[in-house]
């Protein structure tokens, strides 16, 4: 028994019932076929993501859920188009390169300088040779050394005169690139990159490294634009029975990368969110228990681009409506089986601790060290909402095949569909959990807008910890 005298679940039928319908009647790998196969690309304001949202909506109705619906939003998108990069002189070769999401437009002919990692101590040595000159840097961190982001070092870059980046990737892959980002996310949507960022492959970069020395000349065309787009938030909802004025929110980014086929990303996080609305709501109707509070499914449109779909979902949804008790975001869940989940805040952690413990799988529960702008939790962190990812790989590793995200070797054939549909299964337990406690034992949310705001401007600049406490 749970919450008060008149509700009495049977939690050991009901999980053996979840777990048993997430695989026998699984649908796991039929969306990940149509989103992967049939609908993809799915960059955000793209014919792709357009099928894509109705699709869901289509599903979401099907499932008989509440008020199945597309929520439209403007945002500001970005094209990639073509980028060449030529090698003059005698040794003429072209590289292979690809630029970095909403990397300006530029055509730019100059000198090849390697700055190694672009820390402070080997741009003071270059001195003056960068004014003018493109630098090949390696975005990773530079090992030993006091950690400095990406992003700062390629302001670095462009404060030092330098008029473009090229980044080569530093994975095994042959020949490998994909889409990255030269942004701080903490900072929103930002401003745009100071200079052009371009990525090439581990092959071609080691070849550019090598004609740097020689101080070869380079001509660098870049043909991307900055446009206006619209895309849609979907939304379905799954009644609670027991305080129909109170919700807890599952989110996944159903957006791609431009060429990306988005198996794991977020191909997974979708069709999880998918299969967890089929399973409660399916025990709601053939077993009759049903949630306590309701249970909103959100997908997200243009999270790869600055998360502008989750921001326009927390601008719309609160404040006017009372806030989630908590939001769950899930992406990218090929890259490891699910260990438990990290919160943004510690206030609920003991809340979390116990229903995990009640399901008796070794589920853990941390806490983030810092703010994580890198998912659609962080609009609702930042709105003061509690806000959690699932833990998959971190301090363990992520499996290998899913190594390949924001490139077109993202595909179904990197995923293991039964940990998916594990997922499907733990997680129907998991918000079922959490829907059937009483809203007056949560702790109060006392999370200020403006203390967190702070923090994260204290935050912007730092590299990203996330070991737990």
């Amino acid at each position: 028994m749970r919450g008060d005298e008149n509700v009495e679940i049977d939690w050991s039928a009901v999980d053996r019932w979840i777990m048993g319908e997430s695989w026998v009647g699984s649908r796991v790998s039929e969306h990940l076929q149509i989103l992967t196969d049939r609908l993809a690309p799915r960059w955000a304001g793209s014919d792709g993501e357009r099928q894509t949202i109705d699709y869901l909506v289509d599903q979401w109705r099907g499932l008989n859920l509440n008020q199945p619906r597309s929520e439209n939003f403007s945002f500001n998108t970005w094209d990639p188009g073509v980028a060449h990069l030529t090698v003059k002189g005698d040794d003429c070769w072209k590289a292979e390169i690809r630029p970095f999401l909403f990397c300006p437009p530029a055509s730019i002919n100059a000198p090849l300088v390697d700055v190694g990692y672009g820390m402070p101590h080997e741009l003071e040595a270059i001195g003056a040779r960068l004014s003018g000159a493109i630098a090949i840097c390696n975005s990773e961190l530079e090992p030993f050394s006091p950690a400095r982001t990406f992003p700062s070092r390629v302001q670095d870059i462009a404060d030092a005169g330098g008029v473009a980046i090229v980044s080569p990737n530093r994975r095994l892959a042959p020949r490998w690139t994909s889409y990255q980002s030269a942004h701080d996310w903490r900072d929103g949507f930002g401003p745009r990159m100071p200079i052009p960022v371009v990525q090439t492959t581990r092959e071609d970069g080691a070849r550019l490294q090598r004609s740097a020395v020689a101080g070869v000349m380079v001509a660098m065309e870049v043909l991307t634009s900055f446009l206006d787009g619209e895309s849609a938030n979907t939304v379905a909802e799954l009644s609670g029975e027991r305080w129909p004025d109170e919700h807890i929110v599952l989110g996944a980014h159903h957006d791609t990368v431009p060429t990306s086929f988005g198996a794991d990303d977020n191909g997974s996080g979708t069709v999880v969110a998918l299969e967890v609305a089929r399973v409660l709501s399916k025990l709601q109707r053939e077993q009759g228990v049903t949630p306590g509070v309701n249970i909103r499914f959100v997908t997200f449109g243009a999270e790869e681009q600055f998360l502008q779909g989750s921001f326009a979902y927390v601008k719309r949804h609160h404040g006017p409506e009372q806030h989630p008790r908590i939001m769950v975001n899930l992406d990218q869940l090929g890259t490891g089986n699910m260990k438990g989940v990290a919160l943004q805040f510690p206030e609920l952690r003991q809340v979390m601790e116990k229903e995990l413990a009640s399901m008796n799988d070794g589920l853990r529960c941390h806490v983030i060290a810092q703010l994580d702008s890198s998912g659609d939790m962080f609009p609702f962190t930042l709105a003061g909402i509690p806000s959690a990812i699932l833990w998959r790989w971190r301090f363990v590793g992520a499996y290998p095949e899913t190594a390949f995200g924001h490139s077109s070797a993202d595909t179904i054939d990197k995923l293991k569909i039964r940990e998916l549909k594990e997922y499907v299964g733990l997680l129907s337990r998991f918000l079922f959990r959490l829907s059937h406690i009483p809203p007056d034992t949560w702790p109060e949310n006392r999370l200020n807008r403006r203390e967190i705001a702070a923090r994260n401007k204290a935050e912007q600049g730092a590299t990203f910890n996330s070991s737990p406490r």
